[in-house]
């Protein structure tokens, strides 16, 4: 097996610019040694899409440290890397190249560029992660920053670079990267089952690359299979590798789902409330305390109605909502109206008993209940008589059943085909 010393790679990032000589003489010695597959011709970033094989350690990178002055004088690595400093070593591990997911590709801004992963020595440091390096005719470009800062992972083992696709998912005319590689825990009950873990790039105009980790960890909370496919699915890009076109308001809530904390809503759906062509976003909350959230939009915007707790049903097309709910002898229903694109409450009515730690009953086991409808006492037939001249129930569809929604990725696609 060839080595390669340098100073260019610490135990935290691979080599931060290797000289032109130094990366000639380390590969020759290497084709000799080792037999090394020369890399494929540059592909386009649409034909690039690799699914992992075992890998074969052909060259060797070791970790050895220079001196904090040597350090300091290399480049940055891109402008998201964050450079190791002499003094933060985790051990000094080594890092072999991945055959099958090192190829040659052209990259916008940069043009022809060698794409190349390393995958660490778990003998000299079990947690430490895999790394990913640019460089261009033999220099580096950037090294794409690492999950964790010090790229050793709290208690996970790496194992394999699943896949790496070099989409454009923004439209921005910058490729991007999609990396998915599989980690095991290193203890507890689960050890020795694996995981896939999906990371997100930007490309940037300066040819660096940006981990767009909220966004990451929103697409690993979303997919339940990670394969770049179904990432690309809830990216809203099409098969082709860009993003599909769509109007305004597809892009806006499609922004909107990917910006949330995913973990509040249990699910989706797509409705529609006033008679035009965009459908109205319902965010179902994990539960009652969270409600309903119904999204719509207008004027170039996003606007958001939270609703108390979740039940609502609505009139399809008729520009009404009602948020009818309520718990422990104490309810309402506050009917909306959709106006230009938003949901605003016209009236609304409370009913209930006058003290619900001592509910009253009548002679036939009711509980006796107090109704108000508009800020006006009156009976409950009265109160029913107000409230469906306002809202016709005879009309209404539920807006929440239990277990009729869509996934986060579901939705995004469901909005994306709506043509």
């Amino acid at each position: 097996m060839k080595y390669i010393t340098s100073k260019h790679i610490s135990n935290k990032h691979i080599s931060k610019k290797l000289t032109a000589p130094l990366l000639c003489m380390a590969l020759c010695g290497a084709l000799t040694a080792c037999g090394h597959k020369e890399p494929s011709h540059a592909l386009s970033p649409e034909q690039i899409e690799s699914q992992s094989t075992e890998a074969e350690p052909e060259i060797r990178i070791d970790t050895q440290r220079g001196s904090q002055s040597e350090q300091a004088s290399e480049h940055p690595i891109g402008s998201g890397s964050t450079a190791a400093t002499a003094d933060s070593a985790q051990g000094e591990a080594g890092y072999r190249l991945i055959k099958d997911q090192t190829f040659d590709v052209a990259l916008e801004p940069l043009g022809g560029v060698t794409f190349a992963s390393y995958e660490p020595d778990s003998l000299q440091n079990p947690l430490a992660d895999v790394m990913f390096e640019i460089t261009k005719e033999g220099t580096n470009v950037c090294l794409l920053d690492g999950v964790y800062e010090d790229n050793i992972r709290s208690n996970e083992t790496f194992n394999k670079v699943e896949a790496v696709s070099f989409p454009d998912y923004n439209s921005d005319g910058f490729n991007d990267i999609i990396i998915i590689c599989s980690y095991s825990p290193a203890s507890g009950p689960k050890t020795g089952t694996g995981y896939p873990e999906v990371r997100i790039y930007s490309g940037k105009a300066d040819g660096s690359f940006t981990l767009e980790r909220n966004l990451s960890e929103n697409t690993n909370s979303a997919l339940a299979e990670k394969t770049v496919q179904s990432v690309l699915g809830y990216l809203g890009v099409g098969k082709g590798g860009t993003r599909v076109s769509a109007s305004g308001w597809q892009q806006a809530y499609t922004d909107l789902l990917q910006s949330q904390d995913s973990g509040q809503w249990q699910g989706y759906n797509l409705i529609y409330i006033n008679d035009d062509h965009i459908p109205e976003l319902v965010e179902i909350g994990i539960d009652e305390a969270t409600g309903c959230k119904i999204v719509s939009f207008a004027d170039g915007a996003v606007n958001e109605t939270q609703l108390s707790r979740l039940y609502f049903s609505y009139i399809e097309r008729g520009n009404l909502l009602c948020n009818s709910e309520g718990n422990m002898d104490y309810y309402y229903d506050i009917v909306y109206s959709m106006e230009s694109g938003r949901l605003l409450p016209i009236a609304s009515g409370y009913y209930g008993a006058e003290d619900n730690s001592h509910v009253q009953f009548d002679e036939e086991g009711n509980p006796i209940y107090q109704y108000e409808w508009e800020g006006v006492m009156m009976t409950q037939e009265e109160y029913n008589q107000a409230f469906r001249a306002v809202y016709d129930t005879s009309s209404e569809k539920p807006g929440y059943e239990w277990d009729k929604w869509y996934s986060l990725e579901e939705v995004i696609q469901a909005i994306g085909d709506i043509q």
